[in-house]
């Protein structure tokens, strides 16, 4: 018997891992017009200025960095992300349905969403991966629900 727990973090994933695969999918079919795609800076009045609260550091955890714009990295990086989402997600489904391997499978989608971005355009790439440090979180998560898996 599956646990609520386990349901809720399978169906997190599956939701992830469906962004995930649609942005990859969408990076790679219209990689000309990501490469072009800039990134503007949202200016404010200084009556605004004085009403937003006090940065102290920089957030770089939202996706709203740009991607790089060089077209054959925009490619590799959403192969790179399919590959990471695909592996995921069949892992996930593999959980959900109560298989220990899936645990394996989610791991191994996790690691290689680490060290493919990496590998293919160093670590500055990893900005672009910010929902594979979630996935770490999760694999922890799942890990604890091990023992209902068979």
């Amino acid at each position: 018997m599956r646990s609520q727990f386990l349901t809720l973090l399978c169906i997190l994933t599956f939701l992830s891992c469906a962004w995930s695969l649609t942005d990859a999918i969408v990076s790679f079919v219209q990689t000309n017009d990501v490469a072009q795609t800039s990134y503007i800076q949202r200016s404010y009045t200084p009556e605004q200025q004085k009403k937003l609260p006090k940065q102290y550091f920089e957030d770089r955890s939202s996706s709203d960095g740009p991607m790089p714009g060089d077209p054959e990295q925009i490619r590799s990086l959403s192969i790179a992300q399919f590959i990471y989402g695909l592996l995921t997600l069949i892992g996930a489904a593999l959980m959900f349905r109560l298989r220990k391997l899936g645990f394996w499978v989610y791991v191994a989608g996790v690691l290689a969403g680490l060290a493919l971005p990496v590998a293919l355009a160093g670590f500055s790439a990893l900005h672009t991966s910010f929902g594979v440090f979630f996935s770490i979180l999760f694999a922890g998560l799942y890990a604890l629900n091990l023992k209902d898996m068979h």
